[in-house]
């Protein structure tokens, strides 16, 4: 009981405090900047720590503030009405930097008594700087920066996770239950998988109905869009498992009571946020 409690305070600190940084002054993207780039700097650590130990303290500040470059670029290049016409040039600047960036760790490997941490600090990059840097810059795309894009992609994400523990407790666990890959993740299930699909779509429909998520599309298209959500973020969900088995560890860190560390929060949103960049960018081109 105790447990469960400090897990639901602690997660609904994390709520509110990520919520409140992006709708109270939506057109403002200054909370939204400070508040992910302290997230994602500790994302980044943890991932490091988690593959290369406690060694390696160079490659871990190079690959923090890799990925805490490309993010800034990406909020500053989505926060007025410039995200669609420089998509480009953030895709050229990441794969410049990205090679910079294998250079100097390379040399810093050479140096190092345990070779073979670069692959990790490129991952890194790529894993967890690419998809935040695609998330701020998704936010100005079809009309405009505004914060209710990025809390509406969060809010279906954690709408499917609801859907799939209620689902996937009540109905995916014991001999009748179907298994989703028990070898990676022993207890989700394609119950939860269901659940986390309804309860996506359905968050995505009542933020369309309030004028929030879409306004100037369909439902159809909304609905569609809180599909694509929670499949890439199941898929997130499962690739970080994988890696937490590989190298024997349950929880990324400790700083979130109950739930662990950031990387555990947003590994889901490690693919979905490219996914609905993606999907947004779709919309534009083809829609306007």
């Amino acid at each position: 009981m105790k447990e469960l409690v400090i897990r639901t305070i602690s997660g609904s600190v994390f709520v509110i405090l990520t919520l409140a940084s992006l709708v109270i002054t939506p057109s403002n993207p200054i909370p939204f900047v400070v508040l992910f780039s302290l997230y994602l700097m500790r994302t980044v650590y943890e991932y490091l720590r988690l593959t290369l130990g406690k060694s390696h303290i160079a490659l871990k500040v190079i690959g923090i503030c890799a990925s805490l470059l490309v993010f800034l670029i990406g909020a500053y290049l989505g926060s007025g009405s410039r995200g669609m016409s420089v998509m480009w040039f953030l895709c050229i600047f990441a794969i410049i930097l990205l090679i910079l960036l294998s250079l100097l760790a390379l040399m810093v490997d050479l140096f190092a008594k345990d070779s073979g941490g670069v692959v990790y600090v490129w991952s890194s990059f790529l894993y967890i700087g690419i998809p935040f840097a695609l998330l701020a810059l998704m936010a100005d795309f079809i009309d405009g920066y505004s914060g209710w894009k990025i809390a509406s992609l969060l809010i279906i994400m954690w709408s499917g996770d609801v859907g799939a523990y209620c689902i996937g407790t009540a109905f995916g666990q014991g001999k009748n239950g179907h298994k989703l890959m028990p070898s990676v993740s022993p207890k989700k299930s394609w119950e939860g998988v269901f659940g986390a699909l309804v309860f996506s779509v359905a968050s995505a429909i009542i933020l369309r109905a309030c004028g929030v998520l879409f306004p100037a599309y369909g439902f159809l298209l909304t609905a569609l869009f809180g599909f694509v959500v929670c499949v890439s973020s199941v898929l997130g969900d499962l690739a970080e498992s994988r890696l937490k088995r590989k190298f024997q560890v349950k929880d990324s860190g400790r700083i979130m009571p109950g739930h662990g560390g950031f990387l555990d929060r947003f590994d889901s949103g490690l693919v979905a946020f490219p996914v609905a960049a993606l999907f947004y960018f779709l919309v534009f081109f083809f829609h306007g």
